[in-house]
């Protein structure tokens, strides 16, 4: 049994599953159960669901399912000791292993943990640099929203930090794993010098990393964080932790270019802004987003550097299937400057109507043949026919071209992107599906789930060899043991066998279930005296060819034994 049996019950007790998944993918109610498209292979169509009454998931995609902790394991790539701390301080549950049971901190924690002490230092110092106060105050960052964003500062030393945390207890090696400190022929010393720091969050809340931006006029301008085991900037976006909501509640997300962009944003009461981390926009930050809503809003700097990004981020957005639209400013603006100079209500209208990829691309000054080339590569990106067929009337519309020669160039196109000219295909996660298992140990199993509180007592009148399916040979040796209920099976299987008993607990309750099993019970009974008595005669064969006599005659006796009415 887990060390932590029974706080792992009172953790589930205190939290619904759906509310703990929708922190991560979006889920619209479907029945008794909740729907989303699965975070864990690439899909369309919604296969994920979560029974907020079993405390479960499951994806009918790619055969993934389990509890809270199997979820959060999973997505978020933590060890089941990191998982559980993690939630039970959310359920309010302190940990008491038991006697015996050393706790040991993993590596993402210890990572967790650094980048938590690192950020108390910056913020500290941020107190005492009156030239980052100043550079705050200039942009428009009073010290209360300074607070609010947990802002900081890294004074201009080579190793004030690394002294910091190696008093702290952490040892060079490890913050250096962290990315907080760089090595070079002189010793360590810190990576980030003289620059005001952002914080980045993951989706828990906890700090993975930090920006800096130099304001001396050094280079490079902004400096991230590089790649930790607890950092991929392909996969995080600025802003999200705190914007995950107002994102959810308007239905669109808000992609700006720059920290300072989503900051002021949402100073000024727009909390749906999110921008990536000094990277491009990549297909992993269109399925972020696609968890939370399917409509997004590029608003970029109106140069012409903040076009071209913008241009290449909807190419990337539209193919992830998100709607995408576009918000311009007038000349030598960007969001930040725009909100500090014309205030939210300006900003609003012009949210209030955004521009369309097909519109934005024909406000653009190109040749007629060049542009239609541009939008029609971009449409052959938008996997929903759709909207698809929506764009391709407004390109018409827009260049004057008939629809006939658009669809023709479309589709050419589209062939060019099938073959990898402009894109690598996207690939669907392994599919763990298994073999196909007996028919009648798969529906046994499932009325046992079905009858939790009677299913010992059917289980009794069964042996463990009845099942011929390894894993549901598995499962029922637990059910025989009196573990019944799914909440309870599930920790004591890796995932296959998690997959298994969800996929078997999201299935339609059966009709008339007691007499279902009785007949289940009747048939694997069955089926293991034909195999027992195949078997037998089996060896009868061998034993006659060797003229075993004496064997023969036990077999036998087994075979009489087996074939009398009632056995």
């Amino acid at each position: 049994m887990p060390a932590y049996d029974n706080t792992l019950e009172d953790i589930k007790n205190r939290l619904d599953i759906v509310d703990v998944i929708s922190e991560y993918i979006s889920l619209k109610k479907a029945g008794q159960n909740w729907k989303g498209l699965c975070p864990f292979h690439t899909e369309k169509t919604p296969s994920f669901t979560v029974s907020p009454a079993k405390q479960i998931f499951h994806c009918f995609g790619c055969n993934t399912g389990g509890d809270i902790f199997s979820f959060l394991t999973r997505y978020e790539n933590l060890t089941f000791p990191e998982a559980l701390n993690v939630l039970a301080k959310r359920a309010g549950v302190e940990l008491r292993a038991r006697p015996g049971t050393v706790q040991k901190t993993g590596e993402k924690e210890m990572m967790v943990n650094i980048h938590k002490d690192a950020l108390t230092f910056f913020e500290h110092n941020l107190t005492k640099s009156d030239q980052s106060q100043k550079y705050f105050k200039g942009r428009g960052i009073d010290e209360k929203n300074r607070k609010l964003f947990s802002l900081g500062y890294a004074p201009q030393s080579w190793n004030a930090l690394l002294h910091y945390l190696t008093k702290k207890g952490y040892k060079p090696e490890v913050i250096k794993k962290a990315g907080l400190i760089s090595q070079g022929s002189k010793g360590y010393y810190d990576t980030f010098r003289h620059r005001v720091i952002f914080p980045i969050y993951d989706l828990k809340g906890d700090v993975v990393a930090f920006g800096g931006r130099s304001i001396d006029g050094s280079d490079p301008k902004y400096l991230n964080s590089p790649e930790t085991p607890i950092f991929n900037k392909r996969k995080v976006l600025y802003g999200l932790y705190r914007a995950k909501n107002a994102i959810k509640e308007s239905g669109y997300a808000l992609f700006m270019e720059g920290y300072l962009d989503v900051i002021t944003a949402h100073v000024f009461g727009i909390s749906n802004a999110v921008a990536p981390l000094g990277t491009a926009f990549t297909q992993e930050h269109g399925k972020l987003i696609k968890r939370f809503v399917e409509n997004v809003v590029l608003v970029f700097d109106s140069d012409q550097a903040g076009v071209k990004a913008a241009k290449k981020a909807a190419d990337i957005l539209l193919e992830s299937g998100l709607n995408v639209n576009m918000l311009l400013f007038p000349a030598k603006e960007d969001p930040d400057s725009f909100l500090r100079k014309h205030g939210k209500e300006a900003f609003q209208k012009l949210l209030d109507n955004p521009l369309s990829i097909i519109d934005f691309l024909l406000k653009l000054k190109a040749d007629k043949r060049v542009l239609a080339r541009e939008a029609i590569e971009t449409i052959s990106k938008v996997p929903d026919k759709v909207l698809q067929g929506d764009y391709v009337k407004m390109l018409s519309e827009g260049l004057k071209i008939n629809e006939v020669f658009i669809i023709e160039e479309l589709k050419k196109a589209e062939k060019r992107l099938s073959r990898g000219y402009y894109t690598a295909q996207t690939t669907t996660g392994p599919r763990s599906k298994p073999g196909p298992r007996p028919l009648d140990e798969v529906i046994t199993l499932q009325l046992l789930l079905q009858l939790p509180d009677k299913a010992s007592a059917y289980a009794a009148k069964l042996a463990s060899e009845d099942f011929m399916d390894l894993l549901s040979r598995e499962i029922f040796n637990k059910i025989k043991e009196g573990i019944t209920y799914v909440n309870e099976l599930l920790p004591h299987f890796d995932e296959s066998g998690k997959a298994y008993i969800t996929e078997l607990s999201m299935r339609d309750d059966i009709e008339d279930a007691e007499k279902a099993l009785e007949d289940c019970v009747k048939k694997l009974k069955d089926n293991s005296k034909k195999r027992m008595l195949s078997e037998i005669q089996t060896k009868i064969r061998d034993a006659e060819k060797k003229k075993d006599f004496v064997l023969i005659k036990k077999l036998q006796i087994e075979q009489h034994k087996l074939l009398k009415p009632g056995v």
